[in-house]
């Protein structure tokens, strides 16, 4: 019979299968985070208008896969704030995937108020409350994890507190500028999407594929 695992931690079995598909999800999520940035920042007209909300659903949905595998591989260093950090992560995931999807929405019907791009509050995800803000805490938990566990390369964990700084200011320049075009918006933001979140989902998609496959 095949064996349907990778490891052993804490004394439970890690799923081979799934670590390839989360590993799949990481790197989604990193190629997702680069385009949306590029599509937002520097494109105009139709793919402007609606590939950063499609990007941003898909890299929501993909990240849930990868914080499930990330959960299991650090909840040996403490399983209880594992487990919060994963039900954050979650929820700040699937509202990035809902705030794309609502903007989509919004394109698509001409109103796109509190869509991408806006600057009315989405009442779902208002100043990327979810996206940003919640899921920075996630970041940072899972990142002092990552060093305490010793189950995934420390860099990540250092990369993930930096990863996780940068989103909770996106957040708060989001909610006190309400100005998408606000240095406190552009800069905490560009960093994020163009360097911090790709090199962090990726990292952890490779190690994924890698371990899966042992």
């Amino acid at each position: 019979m095949q064996a349907t695992s990778v490891g052993v931690n804490a004394g439970v079995a890690r799923s081979a299968a799934f670590e390839r598909f989360a590993g799949v999800g990481g790197i989604v999520t990193g190629v997702s985070s680069v385009l949306y940035a590029v599509f937002f920042l520097l494109v105009m007209g139709a793919l402007h208008d609606y590939l950063p909300s499609i990007l941003l659903a898909i890299g929501g949905l993909a990240a849930t896969a990868v914080l499930v595998a990330l959960h299991a591989r650090v909840r040996s260093a403490d399983a209880t704030f594992a487990a919060w950090a994963l039900a954050l992560g979650f929820i700040g995931q699937m509202g990035a995937a809902i705030h794309g999807v609502y903007g989509l929405a919004g394109v698509i019907d001409k109103a796109p108020a509190g869509g991408v791009g806006s600057t009315a509050p989405n009442p779902v995800d208002p100043a990327g409350f979810l996206a940003f803000g919640v899921v920075g805490i996630s970041l940072f938990v899972f990142s002092w994890l990552i060093v305490r566990s010793g189950q995934l390369p420390r860099g990540l964990g250092y990369l993930g507190y930096v990863l996780a700084v940068l989103l909770v200011a996106l957040f708060l320049g989001a909610l006190l500028t309400n100005d998408t075009k606000s240095p406190f918006v552009l800069v905490p933001g560009g960093l994020a999407s163009l360097i911090a979140t790709p090199i962090w989902n990726i990292w952890l998609g490779v190690h994924f594929l890698r371990s899966a496959s042992r």
